[in-house]
């Protein structure tokens, strides 16, 4: 049986910089890895070369595909195209991040799956294909999350900069039931414009970038003035149910509300471990899903 963890990630900052000639936006953004996370379990049983691929998954916790509309399917299929026989794959996924939630769970169990997928290929003395390949191919988050931690993504997710790890930060992160973000109509209301020849700036962006590099940030403190999102000036005023989320944050004495993603999860930079869990306690009662959790560093 192979195990792995797939973490979420939280945008620190999230530039759109403009649309690029393929149909996908440019971005600008820094990822960071948190502990929570989805848990995956696979077992493996290779056929002949005339047997075909044969997928089984079963889903547990929060609800999500458990047929090709999932990025772990899709992983697979990519993947078994270099393997020189057929083989049944099951994999049990057990959903600890909500599904429209702006934190990157599809994305993350698809690349625990290709790690793990690479990893029992080099043990049977099997040839491992290009790994970030196959993620670009399954989706726009899947590269970073084949490293996880702390890093400078951009393009449209391909390019990934590993950046130094902020220490473990405590964050509550929280829903409003039923509220989900359509990524798509987030991008639209945005109105960005075709990309040109020159290079578009991403001045928050840039400027965490160097503060990392440099070691400046030690502190929640010290983080807070540096986090932003581009989609908090469309997704805010269209729903408001974050809107009212937002407002109990601020009341809880966060340091910074950030919309995760494009949403519909908001998350609180908070002081300490402490303050995280009364945060994600009191917005519990209030009916939202709500938990803490701490930024953590790649494997």
């Amino acid at each position: 049986m192979l195990k792995g963890t797939a973490p979420a990630k939280i945008n620190l900052t999230l530039e759109v910089l403009g649309r690029r000639e393929d149909g996908y936006h440019a971005l600008a953004s820094v990822f960071h890895t948190l502990h929570l996370a989805d848990e995956v379990r696979m077992e493996i049983t290779p056929a002949d070369r005339a047997s075909p691929l044969e997928i089984e998954l079963e889903v547990e916790g929060f609800p999500a595909p458990a047929d090709s509309r999932n990025s772990v399917w899709q992983a697979i299929v990519r993947f078994w195209e270099a393997m020189p026989f057929g083989a049944q794959v099951r994999v049990w996924l057990h959903k600890c991040i909500p599904m429209q939630a702006g934190l990157g769970g599809g994305s993350s169990d698809a690349a625990t799956v290709l790690r793990l997928l690479a990893n029992w290929a080099h043990a049977q003395g099997l040839p491992v294909p290009d790994l970030q390949n196959i993620a670009e191919s399954v989706g726009s988050d899947v590269p970073f999350f084949l490293r996880g931690g702390c890093a400078y993504v951009s393009g449209r997710g391909e390019h990934v900069e590993p950046l130094p790890p902020l220490p473990p930060f405590w964050w509550v992160l929280a829903k409003p039931p039923s509220v989900g973000v359509p990524t798509g109509w987030a991008y639209e209301q945005l109105r960005r414009p075709p990309l040109t020849d020159s290079e578009p700036a991403a001045p928050y962006t840039e400027r965490l970038v160097n503060a990392l590099k440099s070691g400046a940030i030690q502190t929640p403190d010290a983080l807070a003035p540096y986090l932003h999102n581009d989609f908090e000036a469309v997704v805010l005023p269209a729903f408001a149910e974050l809107r009212a989320l937002a407002k109990q944050m601020e009341h809880l004495e966060v340091l910074r509300v950030l919309l995760c993603g494009s949403g519909a999860t908001l998350t609180g930079l908070c002081h300490s471990k402490a303050h995280a869990l009364h945060a994600a306690d009191a917005l519990q009662q209030q009916g939202y899903w709500s938990v803490a959790s701490c930024l953590v560093g790649g494997g």
